[in-house]
């Protein structure tokens, strides 16, 4: 049965990351970011890496995201104009309402026809699941990880001041 949803989610993370590159609009893009993100950080549930589940959800779906909208509507102030055609829009709200409804009647059968979940969150014996953990988490990035957790928040630091030194030149 896990390896059922596993298997759907990670189509769903399939196909929201090929609707990323080949959507034409930004803001479409977004969207199919924020399904694909969606999609992984429910994997990472299914893997018993509730850290990293909750961290996918807060920082990428969340900061990241939002983040990425802000640049977009600053780059482009005229806007995309999304609205140009209303049945494109409402073909791809009902194809996407469709899909979403679709997925979960499949999930309800499988929950009818197997009698329910048989995940096991909450594991007899402590230290059952070595990855995923807050502490395991901590101790790889302060340990292996530190180096390049260090240096990513430097690419960061200049990225963030060559944006603002060329949004100064406008």
């Amino acid at each position: 049965m896990e390896q059922v949803i596993l298997v759907i989610l990670g189509m769903l993370a399939v196909g929201s990351a090929l609707g990323v590159v080949l959507m034409p609009s930004s803001i479409y893009s977004a969207l199919m970011l924020l399904f694909n993100l969606i999609s992984l950080a429910n994997l990472f549930l299914m893997l018993h890496a509730q850290f990293i589940f909750a961290a996918q959800l807060l920082i990428y779906a969340g900061a990241i995201l939002v983040l990425f909208l802000f640049v977009v509507t600053l780059l482009n102030p005229e806007g995309e104009h999304i609205f140009r055609d209303k049945r494109k829009l409402q073909r791809a709200g009902a194809l996407t309402l469709g899909l979403v409804l679709l997925i979960i009647l499949a999930g309800g059968l499988i929950y009818l026809i197997t009698g329910g979940p048989s995940f096991d969150f909450a594991p007899d014996k402590p230290g059952a699941y070595p990855y995923g953990t807050v502490e395991a988490f901590g101790a790889g990035l302060f340990t292996q990880f530190l180096l390049p957790f260090e240096l990513t928040s430097l690419v960061l630091l200049v990225a963030l001041i060559g944006s603002v030194v060329l949004g100064k030149r406008r």
